[in-house]
């Protein structure tokens, strides 16, 4: 009687131990999925909407190139309308500033500082490194193209880049390059030439679109030749002759030669030409 007893109670105690270890491992199973849900899952998936914000950014700046481009070559007043794909930040249109000097007989002729070109810039929060901070990837061109593109080129002049400026913060921009359309014709003939710089103008930024449909309409505002607030007068070209004839860009980066020619020339001419579109914002809904 006294064995039987004590069979009873083993078996009450094995099946005790196996319940509390059967509750070990559930809970080792549950902690183990947490963490691999939050190590593993949840930044995968962040990343993974991270990606399609960005891929969603740059297909929109690519059809907003598309359409600005073609509104270079309309006229004053002319229109388009663009929608606006659903993305997480902001959308804002503003100045930057480029530093153009012309150089002859070896010494600075005429500057244009402060020579306004328009900027289309995504600003996209967000802490998950898929690049290096600081760091540029060239969507449209390269970080090889010139600041300018002249007659004898074929490069597309849309510049798109995404940058990583600070920890929790990405950055997309659309601008052009300048135009220079140059007739050189040789030593002791003239030089004509003529810069073409696409301003922006918009009253404001673009922010959340995820949260409703937005439609941007871009307007041909206007076309100036040789300005004053550039330094020409009555919109008459700058003009001289002399020899060895350059012209130089600085954007941040320093400045670089987009243009020489050796030896003297009876005369060098310099325009200036300023396109200026406009982007105003329409809410759908």
């Amino acid at each position: 009687m006294g064995d039987l007893m004590i069979l009873k109670k083993l078996r009450k105690s094995k099946s005790a131990v196996s319940n509390i270890l059967s509750t070990i491992l559930i809970v080792a199973l549950m902690v183990t999925s947490t963490a691999l849900t939050y190590s593993v899952l949840i930044p995968t998936i962040d990343r993974g909407r991270l990606d399609a914000t960005l891929s969603t950014s740059a297909l929109f700046l690519t059809k907003f190139d598309g359409a600005l481009q073609t509104l270079m070559y309309d006229g004053v007043g002319a229109t388009r309308d663009l929608d606006v794909d659903a993305f997480s930040g902001s959308l804002e249109f503003r100045t930057q500033g480029l530093n153009v000097r012309f150089f002859i007989d070896s010494a600075l002729f005429f500057p244009i500082p402060g020579l306004a070109f328009g900027v289309a810039r995504f600003t996209i929060p967000s802490d998950i490194a898929i690049m290096d901070r600081s760091a540029v990837d060239y969507i449209k061109g390269s970080a090889y193209y010139p600041l300018a593109i002249s007659d004898e080129g074929s490069s597309d002049p849309a510049m798109i880049v995404m940058t990583r400026p600070s920890n929790d913060e990405y950055r997309m921009e659309l601008w052009y390059r300048l135009f220079l359309h140059i007739r050189d014709t040789g030593v002791g003939g003239d030089i004509d030439l003529s810069i073409v710089v696409v301003e922006f103008s918009a009253s404001e930024s673009v922010r959340s679109l995820n949260d409703g449909t937005y439609s941007l309409v871009l307007n041909k505002t206007s076309l100036e030749v040789n300005p004053t607030r550039y330094g020409f007068v009555g919109g008459n070209p700058i003009t001289t002759s002399g020899d060895d004839f350059y012209l130089t860009i600085n954007k941040i980066t320093g400045p670089e030669i987009a243009y020489s020619s050796i030896g003297a020339r009876a005369s060098v001419t310099i325009n200036l030409i300023v396109i200026s579109l406009g982007i105003g914002v329409i809410s759908l809904f």
